[in-house]
């Protein structure tokens, strides 16, 4: 008998703590699946928006490097700064003609897509505040009208 009582309350002993340690991860992840269950936290492409991969084939109206850089941040979060804060030279490269083969972007992360349309001249310049993107000439490039 006395066995049995040792047996019960460990046996109790065993169920409060599982089912603390059930609950306590009930709040980090969730079961979508038979055997599989998520994080709730969000995704690094989430909390850093231009993590997120990219694949892209731009359709015909897309001509410029300018408007290349507009598709691709539509739906972003971010866009281009206003025309009047950008540098002469990044106005000229975003009136150039979009290379062909750059029509067909991917997979990358969105800022590699952006730093590849912009060129090697350029530094890809975040405002994380206003979700602006915006681009400098990188030391030791200058521009001169061609």
């Amino acid at each position: 008998m006395r066995y049995q009582n040792q047996l019960g309350i460990i046996t109790m002993i065993v169920l409060v703590v599982s089912s603390s340690a059930l609950a306590q991860t009930s709040h980090t992840t969730t079961t979508v699946g038979r055997y599989l269950s998520v994080d709730n936290k969000p995704t690094s492409a989430q909390r850093d928006l231009l993590s997120q991969i990219i694949q892209v084939r731009f359709p015909q109206p897309v001509q410029t490097i300018g408007d290349a850089m507009n598709y691709l941040l539509r739906f972003s979060g971010y866009s281009l700064v206003d025309e009047t804060r950008q540098s002469i030279a990044m106005k000229n490269t975003l009136k150039k003609p979009l290379p062909l083969v750059d029509r067909s972007f991917g997979p990358m992360s969105l800022k590699d897509g952006l730093i590849t349309l912009a060129g090697p001249a350029f530094t890809l310049m975040q405002d994380p505040l206003n979700r602006e993107i915006n681009f400098k000439l990188k030391p030791g490039i200058t521009w001169h009208k061609g």
